[in-house]
């Protein structure tokens, strides 16, 4: 009997055991009062936005005083104010142009900004290799779909309004300009200073001359001291770090000097009266900014006086030597140059780059 107790026993405590074994429990039951509470399942982590990044070839150097360096500093504002990743390559070489162009390209850059017309062939060859790559050329000759555009300065706006600063300035009635080389948008800037030196004074006389070198510094300083034999009191130059040397001539020979395409004020305070500034800051930040808000377009993209991508420096003081009727006839003539007055009565030459 014991033994039948204790299988009865046995087996009923089985039964109970299967019975709360197969007990279901609600989706929706209380938790146990006093048991830790699940941890809800954790967030997936974002990722990190990439950023949108820019590459940059100069042929020249960052701290040629003008043309390359102003650019660069373009780059590095970019950078700063649109939070792009930047890189850059300095004294880039033309047998080096395509290779250096498909290097970044292959490394994923959203966007190549090559500065200077003498890129404009190369990037017409690597591009369409890099469909997904924004190619920038400054000064470019062409434009290509879907992805290669070229931005200008209205270069006889600036070559213009330098003209008619040299001539307010000379007392000699004889004034310079030099261009690095007869590349079209220098000469579109020599060819109009010299109109806008006569706008002011038709009986002046407007020196011109090519180094055709953009570094050649003695070069500069020597066709600088050929003008100042002729008699020119004022001297200009568009030739990146070659016009170095014709401001130096302008200023061991006490004679005035027109900045171009910069401020070049700091390299010589005494000689540089003003200078004709082609922002290189406001276009590279132009195509950048394009590329950021997807805005990107393979096209001709000309910016002038109207845009404030060429305008007038500071004087530091040297509007002194002006009188009152010289600074309204700049004011005037900045004016019939931003409303278009200038170019509609044909005293203003047209870019030959310029579209209707």
């Amino acid at each position: 009997m014991k033994l039948k107790k204790v299988i009865a026993v046995c087996l009923v405590a089985l039964l109970a055991l299967l019975a709360f074994g197969c007990t279901k429990t609600e989706p929706n039951a209380a938790p146990t009062p006093g048991a830790p509470t699940p941890a809800a399942p954790a967030e997936p982590t974002p990722a990190p936005e990439e950023k949108y990044s820019v590459a940059m070839i100069i042929n020249g150097t960052i701290n040629d005083k003008g043309w390359n360096e102003t650019a660069y500093n373009g780059l590095i504002r970019a950078g700063e104010e649109l939070g792009v990743e930047t890189a850059y390559s300095e004294n880039v070489q033309q047998a080096d142009f395509e290779t250096t162009m498909r290097d970044y390209a292959s490394q994923g850059y959203d966007m190549i900004i090559c500065v200077g017309n003498q890129f404009s062939d190369a990037a017409l060859v690597v591009a369409p290799s890099f469909p997904d790559v924004a190619f920038s050329v400054m000064n470019g000759n062409d434009f290509q779909e879907p992805n290669l555009a070229a931005y200008r300065f209205n270069t006889p706006e600036t070559g213009f309004m330098a003209g008619v600063l040299a001539a307010l300035y000379s007392e000699s009635g004889v004034v310079g300009m030099i261009g690095g080389t007869t590349l079209p948008h220098i000469k579109d800037g020599v060819d109009a200073f010299a109109l806008g030196a006569k706008y002011i004074n038709p009986d002046i006389t407007a020196l011109t001359g090519w180094t055709e070198s953009m570094d050649d510094v003695a070069l500069g300083k020597e066709m600088g001291m050929a003008f100042i034999e002729q008699g020119a009191d004022v001297l200009c130059a568009n030739a990146n770090s070659c016009a170095l040397g014709v401001i130096d001539a302008a200023a061991t020979s006490g004679k005035r000097h027109i900045g171009y395409p910069s401020d070049q004020y700091d390299v010589a305070p005494h000689a540089v009266m003003v200078s004709m500034v082609q922002s290189n800051e406001f276009l590279i930040l132009a195509m950048v900014r394009a590329g950021v808000e997807g805005e990107f377009a393979p096209s001709l993209h000309l910016f002038g006086m109207k845009e404030g991508a060429i305008f007038v420096s500071d004087f530091h003081g040297h509007d002194a030597k002006l009188s009152a009727e010289d600074l309204a006839k700049i004011e005037e003539v900045k004016a019939g140059i931003i409303d278009g007055s200038l170019k509609a009565q044909g005293i203003l030459p047209k870019s030959i780059f310029e579209v209707e």
